[in-house]
């Protein structure tokens, strides 16, 4: 008995102690090789053996790294970290792009392949750029597959008018503004105005609201259709007090 206890014991102190520490324990890396280091001592074996087996062009659409392993959240690499900071300095920018070049240097160090980093960062400043310069044409058309893109809030405002079905728009413009509104942004014409005026994927209109000073997508849609409630109600739009953020937004 006190034979099988000692086993037992032996067996739980072996299991506690072989285990690898947790990533959110360690120092965020400063560099690519104590990447490297820290992932041998705190990624799951089963991980590692994914990242070494896997073709280099699938790993990061494998389910266990799309959305982002232990190490994407640890190192903060959405949150300008020292590492984020070491990426940018070698000239890559994004949140993904520097998860994905971590996962393919790693898989090559495992396998004992040059990594060739500089090679990774300049394909990915090629990719970047191609989507930058597609972006600048975008917002230079006054047209998106085929749809007119407005130029700023008055033709906003003026096309809804258009587009909204009559029993829809005697609802919406009687109701309370914000209650109107917080209804409306996120779903139904917000939803179709960012999937079809390019505030997603760029358009000079979304180039219109980030010269104003807004960034996000669902904002520009909120914006637009506080404008129209209140212009359907006779009421000023404001636009320039929205966008300056001196009311709230998004109640």
């Amino acid at each position: 008995m006190r034979l099988l206890i000692f086993t037992l014991t032996i067996l739980t102190l072996v299991d506690v102690y072989g285990q690898k520490k947790s990533v959110h324990e360690t120092p965020i890396p400063k560099n690519i090789e104590q990447c490297f280091k820290t992932l041998d001592k705190t990624m799951p074996d089963k991980e590692i053996e994914l990242i070494k087996t896997l073709p280099e062009d699938s790993i990061y659409d494998h389910w266990e790294f799309k959305n982002g392993t232990d190490f994407f959240h640890a190192w903060k690499l959405y949150d300008g970290s020292r590492l984020t900071k070491y990426f940018n300095k070698l000239g890559l920018y994004g949140t993904h792009p520097i998860y994905h070049t971590i996962l393919i240097s790693y898989h090559r160090q495992l396998n004992n392949q040059e990594v060739r980093l500089a090679e990774q960062i300049e394909k990915w400043k090629a990719i970047q750029k191609a989507d930058y310069d597609a972006y600048i044409v975008k917002t230079q058309k006054d047209s998106l597959n085929g749809l007119y893109i407005h130029k700023d809030i008055n033709e906003c405002v003026t096309e809804l008018d258009k587009v909204y079905e009559q029993k829809s728009k005697d609802n919406f413009v009687g109701q309370e503004e914000s209650k109107a509104v917080a209804m409306a942004y996120r779903f139904g014409p917000g939803l179709w105005m960012r999937n079809n005026w390019g505030l997603w994927g760029g358009s000079r209109l979304q180039k219109y609201f980030i010269d104003n000073g807004i960034k996000d997508p669902e904002e520009m849609s909120w914006i637009i259709l506080t404008c129209y409630h209140r212009h359907k109600n006779g009421r000023p739009m404001e636009f320039d007090k929205l966008t300056s953020k001196k009311e709230t937004t998004k109640k």
